[in-house]
């Protein structure tokens, strides 16, 4: 299984659009996905006739073969769509494409608030800081 087949495969499945990257774009490392889900990408080279017979074939073509195979094996297919999504939307080109940062989100964390949302937050807990306590002291 070559990584050029991989990638081939993986266009076919998220082939991008404008800003956003496709599979081959996003920079992904294909061993894992090769690794777990041979056989099915396997059966999707063998539907096309071959690894250079799908990598020359037009989207049209190739997207006939996938669907194909997707019909044959659901569930493997279904685990193959599944496992490249996660690697395609952890990239930090799709991240960024998407607007998000490509960054873990620890240790620096999101602003989740302003100066003035902690005064609004004040104010409308004043009602409830008010009341006596709702339980018994024991």
């Amino acid at each position: 299984m070559t990584t050029r087949f991989a990638e081939a495969l993986a266009d076919v499945l998220f082939p991008g659009d404008g800003a956003i990257p496709s599979a081959t774009r996003a920079g992904l490392s294909w061993k894992s996905i090769v690794d777990r889900h041979r056989p099915v990408m396997e059966a999707i080279a063998a539907e096309a006739g071959g690894e250079a017979a799908f990598m020359a074939a037009d989207a049209p073509a190739r997207t006939a073969v996938v669907r194909a195979v997707e019909a044959r094996e659901p569930h493997a297919f279904q685990a193959l769509v599944l496992a490249v999504s996660a690697l395609y939307h952890s990239s930090a080109a799709v991240l960024e494409a998407y607007g998000w940062p490509a960054r873990a989100p620890q240790p620096e964390g999101f602003d989740v608030g302003t100066p003035a949302d902690a005064a609004e937050t004040d104010h409308l807990l004043t009602r409830v800081r008010s009341r006596p306590p709702l339980w018994r002291a024991t």
